[in-house]
């Protein structure tokens, strides 16, 4: 299992999981006052992959993993009294790999006239009812929701590592309106490094940073292949994580904490979680609702330029930045476009991630 996450696609939570080969998950729903929907891979290994993801505004409080040597199991623990429909998809990708989806959303017919029934067994009678499960038989990849670094690459002609928006342009031509966009703001290159070990493909990151926006950065990422043909991806993230003050300052510290140190402070990592962070990140996302309203119009334009024929992103996403905070859902990710791929993730610093898939 080499990457997953959580996303909210319109009144939909999906989860997806990369995996280095095609399998079939065991989704189990669980009943009682605190319901969860179990996703299991026998026999499957878990990658670097986090042990908590935080839920969404909707149905999914958090998700946990746990490993074993039986495999990996996903535990979507719900919120209770919400009736609601799930399905599973199975894509199998270029290069073998696959990706596992499954999503949630409202179940309609139960919420008229089962409003405060918990999640039952299933049957006729379930306030819960499993969608369609499908296997795409086509093996030819939807890229438009899938993560870096997990196959889909393509060789792409060499670029010397100059470090400057004409290597941008070079690696990633997608975002051509986007580097003119920034040349012209005064966004500069603040930061070229290359990342490879022999035998292993190269890749290279780059840092934006500019004056007059001293909370945020532009970080860049380019993975050129890994296999034969398989596209190149560029990463865009427009981050507020230069945020000052407390809060971020004492979370940034407690993110590096190792599990003894937790320990020695909290029964155990779900407290450290709900106690520590958590208030933490009430606090930063509401800095980051402030900040976003003085830079509206630099995130809007950072969209505009980055999908140049879906104008209307920037308004989506300013809605859903100024959502209330609720302290119970500190955190949520919003998938705005499918193609380019651009996520908002609204966990802890605010950001906005542009996936560019090919050349």
């Amino acid at each position: 299992m080499r990457n997953l996450g959580l996303s909210r696609v319109g009144e939909r939570t999906v989860l997806t999981v990369l995996l280095s080969r095609p399998v079939q998950p065991l989704v189990t729903p669980i009943k009682g006052r605190e319901p969860q929907l179990v996703v299991e891979f026998p026999q499957a290994r878990a990658g670097k992959l986090p042990s908590r993801l935080a839920g969404d505004e909707g149905l999914v409080k958090q998700v946990r993993v746990e490993t074993s040597v039986s495999g990996v199991r996903l535990i979507l623990d719900l919120v209770p009294e919400h009736p609601y429909l799930f399905s599973r998809e199975v894509q199998s990708l270029r290069g073998g790999t696959a990706m596992v989806r499954v999503a949630l959303r409202p179940d309609p017919q139960a919420a008229s006239g089962q409003e405060g029934r918990t999640l039952g067994p299933a049957g006729p009678s379930s306030p819960w009812r499993p969608e369609t499960s499908r296997v795409p038989e086509s093996p030819t990849p939807d890229l438009s929701e899938s993560s870096p670094g997990n196959g889909f690459n393509r060789p792409t002609p060499p670029v010397a590592a100059s470090g400057t928006f004409a290597e941008l342009e070079q690696l990633i031509p997608q975002g051509k309106n986007l580097w003119e966009h920034l040349r012209q703001e005064g966004w500069t290159v603040s930061a070229a490094q290359s990342h490879d070990q022999p035998g292993q493909r190269l890749s290279r990151s780059f840092s934006l940073t500019n004056s007059r926006f001293p909370e945020l950065v532009i970080r860049i990422a380019h993975l050129p292949p890994n296999t034969p043909e398989a596209p190149p991806i560029g990463i865009v993230d427009l981050a507020m994580e230069n945020l000052n003050g407390e809060a971020a300052a004492k979370y940034r510290e407690m993110r590096k904490w190792d599990f003894s140190r937790i320990k020695g402070k909290y029964e155990d990592i779900g407290d450290f979680f709900d106690e520590a962070l958590k208030p933490l990140r009430v606090d930063i996302r509401k800095q980051c609702q402030e900040l976003a309203g003085r830079y509206s119009q630099t995130i809007a334009n950072f969209l505009r330029q980055a999908a140049p024929n879906q104008p209307q992103l920037a308004d989506q996403a300013a809605r859903n930045i100024q959502k209330k905070v609720s302290p119970r859902f500190e955190g949520v990710q919003y998938t705005l476009s499918e193609n380019p791929l651009i996520l908002l993730n609204l966990v802890d610093f605010l950001y906005l991630r542009v996936y560019y898939v090919g050349s």
